[in-house]
């Protein structure tokens, strides 16, 4: 079997329509798109038209594009920056984060404790979703920000965001509500525009862009966050630093590759992802499903999975013996060998918690292939 990359939650293959965009980029816009001679602007409008490219693949009209190195950035820039400025203008002092986020928001909030911030958890149930009636005792004029993650990278569960917004803009419209859907940007058909979220985080390389480009979204007509730190004027002031033209083309060039892929076939990754789910049930009949059951909760990339009486690995290095790579929880996180804050907050059985594999799909995986998946998973169980 040829080998089989099932680890597209932790980072995707740059596609060939990407690596063309930042060849181009590198040839035609090499310099700085802030120089005045005609070089720079070159560079310049190739930005732009990244930009603009990028909006319209993730319908996101009404936002703004500002640029930065990371996921981890843009939550950071979507946390703190939005956090500071509501202080500055409202004094409101208290973020509401759930309880499933991925550490690159969850320590993006907690840092800011020591500014005086009161940072508070809002649970999640059972497979991971954070429901509207968990946040509503918690909305109050004193809340600055709220950052609920649109999909969650470790279950795959999706968070009512849209519903969530509404919620938060009906009880206190001052409040700034963050998403990150670094995990979801590119993999569903709903766009931006749909959530209504004041600012959103997505990162170029979840969806075979190149690594070192990402993207905070804002609001055109909303509030402004407080830039992380100080330079040149770049990106309207608000995130200092030359911008790499190149990570931006290609990663606007993989947003449309997304984007068309969606409208051929909306339900692409949900199907893959329930192909292989029935295989494994059929091959490894003891297995736990961590995350949502129902299809209109899933993020259909990701698949997690509990094998009683078999450590995950050990499993992961036997499966790629085989040609087949995955998941064991967040890559950004597993090379610390912490235990997963989403898994203590779904109240995850512990003696299951080192028997958890995650395959992650981008939907173009053959049935055939899958199948094989669930074999070698059996095998190498014993």
């Amino acid at each position: 079997m040829p080998d089989l990359y099932l680890d597209h939650a932790a980072t995707s293959p740059p596609l060939p329509e990407a690596l063309a965009a930042f060849a181009d980029a590198c040839a035609r816009g090499f310099a700085n798109p802030g120089s005045l001679h005609q070089k720079g602007a070159d560079a310049a409008r190739i930005l732009q038209t990244a930009r603009k490219d990028l909006k319209k693949a993730f319908g996101a009209d009404s936002y703004q594009v500002i640029w930065t190195g990371t996921g981890t950035e843009a939550n950071h820039l979507g946390i703190q920056g939005l956090a500071r400025a509501q202080k500055e203008k409202m004094g409101a002092q208290k973020i509401l984060i759930g309880a499933a986020e991925h550490p690159a928001a969850r320590m993006a909030a907690m840092a800011l404790e020591k500014e005086g911030f009161e940072v508070q958890t809002i649970p999640v149930d059972s497979v991971g979703i954070l429901r509207p009636e968990a946040l509503a005792p918690l909305l109050s004029e004193d809340v600055a920000l709220v950052s609920i993650q649109w999909a969650n990278n470790e279950l795959g569960g999706l968070n009512p965001i849209r519903e969530l917004v509404a919620q938060t803009k009906a009880a206190h419209p001052s409040i700034i509500f963050h998403t990150d859907a670094i995990q979801a940007a590119g993999k569903r058909l709903e766009g931006f525009d749909d959530l209504k979220a004041d600012a959103i985080s997505a990162a170029a390389h979840k969806i075979g862009g190149i690594r070192g480009c990402a993207a905070l979204f804002i609001k055109t007509e909303g509030m402004k966050p407080q830039p992380l730190f100080q330079g040149g004027g770049h990106e309207s002031g608000l995130r200092a630093g030359t911008e790499n033209v190149m990570g931006a083309a290609a990663f606007a060039a993989a947003a449309e590759v997304r984007r068309k892929r969606l409208q051929d076939n909306p339900q692409s990754l949900l199907e893959k992802r329930n192909f292989l789910l029935q295989e494994c049930k059929k091959n490894c009949p003891d297995l736990r499903l961590l995350g949502p059951t129902k299809d209109q909760e899933v993020q259909g990339s990701i698949l997690t999975l509990a094998l009683p009486n078999s450590l995950a690995e050990p499993l992961l290095h036997r499966l790629e013996a085989d040609g087949i790579d995955v998941g064991s929880g967040s890559a950004c996180s597993a090379k610390g060998h912490e235990e997963s804050p989403v898994l203590s907050a779904i109240q995850f059985p512990k003696e299951l918690r080192n028997s958890v594999l995650r395959f992650s799909l981008d939907g173009t995986e053959s049935e055939e292939g899958l199948r094989k998946v669930a074999e070698a998973l059996k095998k190498w169980r014993g």
